[in-house]
């Protein structure tokens, strides 16, 4: 479940960078009237902010990719993935990392709800003196 809030808040990002306008900006003409403006992040800032944002995407898949594996080297790969995430989220923090922090959370919970996958009991001769 906390994969699939990640996906989810992760395509949220994305599809906002294009449609959600956060910037305003007011002009005024010299014959004294104004018109008021507003744009996406997209639109001021290039498709390289739509990059920074699918990039938890691109991790969230990463990561559920590795944790469906169920391999040994699973839950580590997993938990490196996430831990990069959320140092792009300190160093991101003054601008979009605060909307990435969400992702995050719920790949750290992903991961810690994630369990290695269980190692087969070890299998030892009897003793020799239990055939006795």
């Amino acid at each position: 479940m906390a994969l699939l809030i990640a996906a989810v808040h992760g395509v949220a990002l994305v599809v906002a960078a294009f449609t959600l306008p956060v910037y305003d900006s007011t002009s005024s003409s010299s014959s004294g009237g104004t018109s008021q403006a507003s744009d996406t992040l997209v639109g001021e800032n290039g498709l390289g902010v739509a990059l920074v944002l699918g990039v938890p995407l691109l991790v969230t898949l990463a990561v559920g990719c590795a944790l469906w594996q169920r391999s040994r080297w699973a839950l580590p790969i997993a938990w490196t993935l996430t831990g990069l995430l959320a140092a792009l989220n300190l160093l991101a923090m003054l601008s979009v990392g605060i909307f990435v922090l969400p992702v995050t959370a719920a790949l750290v919970l992903a991961c810690a709800r994630s369990r290695p996958p269980a190692r087969p009991a070890a299998v030892f001769p009897p003793p020799q003196w239990a055939g006795s």
